[in-house]
């Protein structure tokens, strides 16, 4: 069967006062029923400003623009045109999907929920990619990410509700708690890209001698001296500034290289040589230094973006989840993150937002950026 390449549109809405929500919301239906009449699958982020108004935005924003299935989430921030802080504004990408394509994941609180209408499309369909929003307080969101990615055979991307107002999400109406979405058809054209914010220091290592999150020997040397090496570390002194930005990378056994689990150092111990990780580590565990700064999240993140839009041909359109811990806070102020997006991908709509928490293949990320990119 022939890919499909959905027509899509896109609309932001932002003001001063989050008193005037409905006019937001208007102004944000109405551009999306200009630009695709006949739309169905809406993706709508708001600010947090925006969190206690948002079951009411959302029946605004379906009748105006027509269209009646939408997913999506408050974040602290929105990513559109432009980056949006603490400010009210909406962001929505809108796709005319053919509804065999898709279905809506309703609110998962546990493991081994997924009702059994989604399941029989889900045996016909088989979904390639899963949209993912979860609350960053579910303590069981791995487990339900976990069975969901099972049960669909999907790619789960998508990211964790952030803000001080309210952690909702969309899934055909307002939820909160646990996680939801929609699962897309493998016709339709898209391709995902992970930004990790990292470069890796040298070869892939192995822990020779562990204890819960203390390495004491990689590779039979003294763990502190091979970090050391990695870090281009001479003098003890530099110790402390080389563990801000120098982090113990993980790689996901069996997934692309690309794919791993960054854990910052907890502790130093000169005297013995040891370090210790946010991370349990057992002896025989693969492991890499990697480098966190300002340039280096920079070349991370383009060299993604190239790689996704080689996948998936010319992109429509996409839509990126962020972390809070980057955005202005390690591309720089004036939105200098969506601008390297733009640089990348060309001129296309993109809406996201940024999150407590990424998720990629089913796992939850931090720092990271994840991107679904629409062909």
């Amino acid at each position: 069967m022939a890919q499909i390449a959905p027509a899509v549109a896109f609309a932001q809405a932002a003001g001063s006062d989050p008193a005037n929500w409905g006019a937001l919301a208007v102004e944000l239906g109405e551009k999306l029923a200009r630009d695709l009449p006949g739309g169905r699958l809406g993706f709508l982020y708001a600010t947090d400003a925006l969190a206690d108004r948002l079951e009411d935005i959302l029946a605004v924003v379906k009748r105006v623009s027509g269209i009646g299935d939408w997913v999506g989430s408050v974040g602290s921030g929105v990513l559109g045109e432009d980056e949006v802080f603490d400010a009210p504004a909406l962001v929505a990408l809108a796709l005319d999907l053919p509804r065999e394509t898709y279905r809506l994941v309703p609110n998962l609180t546990e493991p081994g929920e997924t009702p059994a209408d989604l399941e029989a499309w889900i045996a016909g369909a088989k979904p390639a990619l899963g949209v993912v929003h979860a609350d960053p307080r579910c303590g069981g969101l791995s487990e339900i990410l976990g069975d969901l990615a099972e049960t669909s055979g999907a790619f789960l991307a998508g990211g964790l509700s952030s803000g001080e107002r309210g952690l909702a999400q969309i899934a055909g109406k307002v939820v909160d708690e646990g996680a939801s979405g929609v699962l897309i058809g493998r016709d339709v054209r898209v391709a995902m890209g992970l930004s990790q914010g990292c470069v890796p220091l040298g070869p892939v290592h192995r822990a020779t001698a562990a204890e819960d999150n203390v390495l004491m020997t990689i590779d039979g040397r003294p763990a502190l001296e091979v970090f050391k090496e990695a870090a281009g570390i001479v003098r003890d002194h530099e110790l402390r500034a080389a563990a801000a930005v120098t982090l113990v990378a993980f790689p996901t056994p069996g997934r692309d290289a690309r794919d791993y689990l960054v854990r910052h150092l907890t502790g130093i111990d000169p005297e013995r040589g040891l370090i210790a990780v946010g991370h349990a580590v057992e002896p025989g565990d693969r492991l890499f230094f990697v480098r966190r700064d300002a340039a280096a999240a920079r070349r991370d993140l383009e060299t993604m973006l190239v790689r996704a839009k080689a996948a998936v041909g010319r992109p429509k359109a996409g839509l990126y989840f962020s972390c809070l811990a980057r955005g202005p806070n390690m591309f720089g102020p004036g939105s200098a993150e969506r601008a390297i997006l733009r640089d990348s991908l060309g001129n296309i709509p993109i809406a996201g937002m940024f999150c407590n928490g990424e998720i990629s293949n089913a796992r939850l990320y931090g720092y990271t950026g994840v991107l679904a990119l629409f062909g």
